[in-house]
């Protein structure tokens, strides 16, 4: 009888071995099962998804201008192609800083994107100022197909290499319209003797000079006041930022003498950007150039509806009379070449003569530059 006993109760210790094995023994229900409150799902169901990839996106406009709004437009497109995986944080109006404080925010990682007036590269870069030159660029569109074209990839690739950043797309600040409070200005003679603010930039500084004027760097946070106190007489813009800026307040003429193309380069931090997966990258390459074309529609309209509404005396000038200024500045390309060492510029003008051709034939689509055929 003992015998049984002890054969009895060794089955018993086997059998509740065996229970604790299957319930997870001293655990509560539903631990180590699968169910939803098990953590080892949820991390299964993480890394599944992957996490929410946000950029920083330091602008330097205002809220409502087509900058802005194409980087909002970014955003969107990047969280829709992307399901909700990258989203894009806008910060504009030099929320984050300074034109260059946000670029170099941008290259050393705080931040992975930033969006700058071209003269701000010169702080970083000389190979992007030879598009500072005069009368480069006979149009927008031209602008357009020599930055998308090989030339123009190649040259965007210099430039990461040399500064740890990408410039993804240029969007659309516009031609330099010059605004004076003295008199029309349709000759070069007509600016003999006008102060005219500039950006603080050698290249514009010298191609003002030439044209006769005295060009003055002044900051943009002082030129309505100087205008307004009469420190400058004008000052050169797009023609846009005259009529947000209400500068026919203090002014009472303007030409659209576009010797310059003004553009504002949105870059990204070339190690986040090489970091994304080629899935993640076309995604935000496909956003960055759809957001391209709405800023440069949007500013073809806004820049068509400033010009109507400006009220100043307009002078629109002819090929002819525009010409006569381009020969005025010509020796901005001797001062450039002597003072800046820029070994691709002869590639460079030529690849523009050729899109400026492209654009005379009507080759080039209007507002976005793409070739056509």
């Amino acid at each position: 009888m003992k015998k049984r006993t002890s054969h009895v109760a060794l089955l018993l210790a086997v059998l509740t071995i065996l229970s604790c094995m299957l319930t997870g023994c001293g655990g509560s229900p539903g631990q180590g099962s699968g169910s939803p409150d098990d953590d080892s799902s949820n991390a299964d169901s993480s890394s599944t998804t992957g996490e929410v990839i946000t950029i920083k996106l330091a602008g330097t406009v205002s809220e409502d201008h087509p900058i802005t709004m194409a980087e909002r437009k970014f955003a969107e497109l990047l969280e829709e192609k992307s399901g909700g995986a990258m989203k894009v944080e806008v910060y504009p109006n030099g929320q984050l800083g300074s034109n260059r404080e946000i670029y170099e925010s941008m290259q050393n990682g705080s931040i992975q994107m930033a969006e700058a007036g071209a003269v701000i590269l010169a702080n970083f870069t000389e190979k992007f100022k030879f598009a500072q030159l005069p009368f480069l660029f006979d149009s927008p569109e031209s602008f357009q197909a020599f930055f998308n074209g090989e030339v123009g990839q190649q040259m965007v690739a210099d430039i990461e290499e040399e500064t740890g950043f990408r410039i993804l797309s240029c969007f659309e600040n516009g031609m330099q319209a010059l605004t004076n409070s003295k008199h029309a200005v349709k000759t070069p003679a007509d600016l003999s003797g006008l102060k005219i603010r500039t950006q603080e930039n050698d290249i514009l500084l010298q191609i003002y000079s030439e044209m006769g004027a005295a060009p003055m760097p002044m900051a943009f946070t002082e030129l309505f006041t100087g205008m307004q106190q009469g420190t400058v007489d004008g000052q050169v813009n797009p023609i846009l930022i005259a009529y947000t800026g209400k500068y026919d307040e203090v002014q009472d003429y303007c030409t659209d003498i576009n010797a310059v193309y003004d553009v504002a380069a949105v870059s990204v931090n070339s190690d986040f950007y090489n970091n994304l997966t080629d899935e993640q990258r076309g995604w935000l390459d496909e956003a960055v150039k759809e957001a391209t074309e709405y800023n440069l529609q949007l500013s073809v309209d806004a820049a068509t509806e400033a010009a109507e509404n400006l009220n100043v005396e307009m002078t629109w000038l002819t090929t002819e009379e525009r010409a006569a200024f381009a020969e005025a500045a010509s020796g901005v390309f001797d001062w450039f070449t002597a003072n800046v060492n820029e070994p691709k510029l002869d590639e460079y003008i030529a690849e523009i003569d050729r899109v400026n051709q492209l654009y005379a034939d009507g080759k080039l689509e209007p507002v976005t530059g793409n070739v056509i055929g």
